[in-house]
């Protein structure tokens, strides 16, 4: 019982101790943070390379061939009869979105046609 009232009593000066030491510290002072300084421009005088990279930008521009076929189209086109022909052509595993790939030939269905055979 001794040590509880003592234990009481120490948290009990303990929090008026805390409590007049804030008293009697004066508050802080509000830190005053400097507006933003926005840097002012340099221009940089455009050496030789940047005229020469400038003046082979302007000097071509991409040409689009409109007389390609959709290559959606193209992709279809490709097929295989099944995945031995898919492995004797080199291109397996087809994933999904390549030349001859066909959800029937993804037998798990994951997106990968023709995977290599692995043993369990």
């Amino acid at each position: 019982m001794r040590a509880v009232a003592i234990l009481t009593g120490a948290v009990t000066l303990g929090l008026a101790a805390g409590y007049g030491w804030s008293a009697l510290n004066p508050a802080r002072p509000a830190i005053r943070i400097p507006k933003a300084v926005t840097p002012k421009a340099v221009e940089v005088p455009q050496s030789a390379s940047d005229q020469e990279w400038a003046s082979r930008a302007t000097d071509r521009t991409p040409e689009v061939d409109g007389r390609r076929d959709d290559p959606t189209l193209v992709e279809q086109s490709l097929h295989y009869s099944g995945c031995d022909e898919v492995r004797a052509a080199g291109k397996a595993p087809l994933r999904a979105g390549e030349p001859g790939y066909r959800p029937e030939m993804d037998g798990d269905g994951d997106g990968i046609a023709c995977e290599p055979y692995h043993p369990a």
